[in-house]
């Protein structure tokens, strides 16, 4: 009785999994699009407000140094910024300080990389899913046309695996961006820590004139 059950569920075809992955592939080129973008913006011209940071260094102007960070949106101006107001309100350390910045700039950057990676780990066992349906419903045409021959499973079959490819079509590139999306976000990271390092001490260092 089950097994005939779940033999009703299984001859539903394949088609419905083709337009899954279709949806998936989709998606995940929305994902990876709008998330090269967003890192592009968040990487930032570290070498243009390290500039600017330098000038307002040398007539040590606090306040134009936090004007320039605050106006800048790319991860190393943030992370900086952050940091000297953690030293500056709250006294926090310089190390801790980093620390909390950085790790919260890591989780905004990360943000949606989760989901290439799921999308490239499963998307082949979505496709492998269909096939077997695909299997499955072939050899049960067979059973009720047996004047059709090995013809109707081949037909049947060949049609099955194309749930196969779509997932690798989807697999494939949802991992590659991942993998690009997580070596970029660890230059942006460690470009971030040293730039944040070389404001804050200097910010430090203007603070101890200035008192």
């Amino acid at each position: 009785m089950l097994t005939r059950k779940l033999l009703a569920l299984s001859l539903v075809g394949t088609e419905w999994i083709i337009w899954l992955l279709l949806f998936l592939s989709i998606f995940s080129l929305a994902v990876i699009l709008e998330k090269f973008w967003a890192l592009r913006r968040k990487r930032g011209e570290v070498g243009e407000i390290a500039r600017n940071v330098v000038a307002a260094l040398k007539k040590g102007d606090r306040r134009a140094i936090e004007h320039l960070l605050q106006n800048d949106h790319s991860a190393p101006a943030q992370v900086a910024l952050k940091a000297i107001r953690l030293m500056k309100e709250n006294g926090v350390d310089l190390e801790d300080a980093l620390s909390i910045a950085l790790s919260e700039e890591k989780v905004g950057l990360e943000s949606r990389i989760a989901i290439l990676g799921t999308l490239g780990s499963n998307a082949p066992f979505v496709g492998l899913f269909g096939t077997v349906l695909g299997i499955i419903h072939a050899f049960h045409s067979l059973a009720l046309n047996t004047k059709g021959g090995p013809g109707v499973v081949m037909a049947g079959i060949s049609e099955a695996l194309v749930a196969t490819a779509l997932g690798l079509f989807v697999a494939i590139p949802a991992v590659a961006a991942y993998n690009y999306f997580v070596r970029y976000i660890k230059k942006i990271m460690v470009a971030s820590e040293n730039f944040a390092r070389l404001c804050a001490f200097a910010y430090m260092d203007i603070s101890a004139k200035k008192d």
